[in-house]
């Protein structure tokens, strides 16, 4: 299992420069103080199991897209897709990518589900931060979950009111693993598990 100081601090010093990755054929910009969908591994490999899940032509809403990587992924297999953020920076990371693979996504800012208020998708899929409590979060928004897990516990509750398919990922390498999966409930199922790049990686289907 991965310590929480080495990861914290890496994951401070890593976020303070760019980086350029090419994520199965897509070319992701990441900008200094955006999380790296490939430094943490959860964003490369959700890239690659959301289009798995959608049909060309479904309209589907990510949550928590930072660099976009996942949106983008999704938008390039015919998907029309939503993705939002609550952080300014991580929403022009995400328009950036999105035009630099010249793939129409839709980005908004807000939190969890305020930008699409009132709206239908044929699914969703968050990356959410996973990190307990508000106020020490390494990497800005990228980490906080709030207190008990709130974040994630507000997106069980209200996932439902706009799709009959809601996924999210969590990893199992980090140190706060199973107090976020209990943040999901008991009807929180597992649909996926896959050993990525030396941890493993969940995607739980939330109904």
């Amino acid at each position: 299992m991965i310590r929480r100081p080495l990861t914290l601090a890496y994951a401070r010093w890593h976020a303070r420069r760019p980086h350029v990755h090419d994520v199965d054929g897509l070319a992701i910009l990441v900008n200094a103080g955006v999380f790296d969908p490939v430094l943490t591994k959860v964003g490369g490999w959700l890239a690659g199991v959301a289009p798995t899940l959608s049909r060309p032509g479904e309209r589907w809403l990510e949550l928590g897209t930072g660099s976009g990587v996942v949106a983008c992924a999704l938008a390039r297999a015919g998907t029309r897709v939503v993705a939002t953020d609550i952080d300014a920076e991580a929403c022009r990371n995400a328009r950036m990518n999105a035009a630099l693979n010249q793939l129409d996504v839709d980005v908004r800012e807000g939190d969890l589900f305020a930008p699409v208020a009132g709206e239908r998708f044929d699914g969703i899929v968050a990356n959410l931060p996973f990190w307990p409590g508000s106020d020490s979060a390494p990497i800005g928004h990228a980490f906080a979950a709030g207190d008990d897990f709130q974040l994630l516990r507000r997106f069980v509750a209200e996932a439902p009111a706009y799709t009959p398919r809601a996924y999210i990922v969590l990893s199992e390498a980090f140190v706060a693993f199973p107090e976020a999966r209990a943040a999901l409930g008991p009807a929180a199922r597992l649909e996926r598990r896959c050993w990525h790049r030396g941890e493993w990686l969940d995607l739980f289907a939330v109904d």
